[in-house]
């Protein structure tokens, strides 16, 4: 008698829910989207305040 073949591919497991990228990669991804994001909100925050630091300018300081 002949065993019943199973067609169906085996189930696989996911790599600890990040798909295959290692770890390291995500949090070299996750880094440069956060320096981006960073760069934009100074870039805009200087835009908006002018960006001078002489006195009577409106600043922070």
């Amino acid at each position: 008698m002949a065993e019943p073949e199973n067609n169906s591919p085996a189930p696989q497991k996911p790599e600890k829910g990040y798909g295959k990228r290692p770890v390291w990669q995500w949090v070299v991804i996750y880094l440069i989207v956060a320096i981006i994001v960073y760069g934009l909100i100074y870039l805009l925050f200087i835009r908006k305040t002018g960006g001078s630091s002489g006195s009577g300018s409106g600043g922070l300081y």
